[in-house]
């Protein structure tokens, strides 16, 4: 019979070769707000979806056999990094308010097209004391109207002055919450009127299949594009998946394959000016 220090040295030597995959096999959620295009848990463009694609390469390359999937609004979805549950999220925001408590990718995931207003087509003129001569919204200006009521989704952050916007102005009858994972539900919202706008980004306009009836505009002040990355509690699990990710993204092109699941839902006339903005992005602005 072997003896106790030979066994223990086995042990090590097993410890050693299997003990990356026995992390990586631990069972891991995969968190996901209801949010098409990158987002969509259900429907036949479900393969399509930009994050679906994100997690099935990701968890492909570490090996992420023992995964899950929960899907909630943001709020929720932060609630749970914040009690150190082992799940990670894509995409993700990057703020002061949250890095407290999630553990971000060191690297972006991909970029997006900042979120901008949206609103009725048939409203457009509604608009037009409010827009800069570069086009953009002076959202500042049209909040302290008080002449439109805007939805937003629950634990969403739209990054930027935006945020600020809505929290330096949320009050009355500025801002109406919407509760649901559904993400989308808040241009249905403003397709029925029950909201004069909504914050939103081109891709979902898209996916909704509603350029006819709505128009994107971008806010002044906001970056054109935005790093969205790999969200993770801030706790072992988090740290050791973050750390996984990030070499990831290091020594592979996964983020170039990730932005061509991000333009497949861009119409075609954005993609070149999304690769050139991409190509130009300072990470000092952030």
């Amino acid at each position: 019979m072997p003896n106790r220090h030979y066994l223990q040295f086995i042990f090590f030597i097993l410890f050693i070769a299997f003990g990356n995959t026995a992390v990586l096999a631990e069972p891991t959620i995969w968190f996901q707000p209801d949010f098409p295009p990158y987002a969509i848990t259900k429907g036949a463009d479900k393969k399509f979806g930009i994050d679906n694609r994100i997690i099935e390469y990701v968890s492909e390359h570490l090996s992420m056999n023992a995964s899950s999937f929960k899907t909630a609004n943001y709020g929720r979805i932060l609630e749970e990094l914040k009690k150190g549950t082992h799940g990670i999220i894509t995409p993700l925001f990057k703020t002061t308010a949250r890095e407290k408590f999630v553990r971000y990718t060191s690297r972006p995931s991909y970029f997006v097209f900042s979120n901008g207003i949206i609103f009725n087509r048939t409203d457009k003129k509604k608009y037009s004391p409010f827009l800069l001569k570069d086009g953009t919204i002076d959202l500042e200006a049209l909040c302290k109207s008080k002449r439109f009521r805007i939805g937003i989704s629950s634990g969403r952050s739209y990054s930027g002055v935006i945020d600020k916007i809505i929290q330096k102005y949320n009050y009355g009858r500025t801002f109406t919450i919407r509760l649901s994972s559904d993400h989308l539900g808040v241009l249905k919202m403003l397709k029925r009127k029950r909201v004069d706008a909504a914050f939103g980004f081109p891709v979902e306009i898209k996916y909704a299949r509603l350029n006819k009836e709505l128009v994107f505009c971008k806010v002044a002040d906001m970056p054109p594009i935005t790093p969205v990355y790999f969200g993770a509690p801030q706790n072992k699990f988090g740290y050791s998946m973050v750390r996984k990710i990030n070499k990831l993204l290091e020594q592979t092109n996964a983020t170039d394959i990730f932005a061509s699941y991000y333009t497949y839902w861009l119409d075609e006339e954005l993609i070149e000016e999304y690769y050139k903005l991409r190509r130009e992005y300072k990470f000092s602005t952030n």
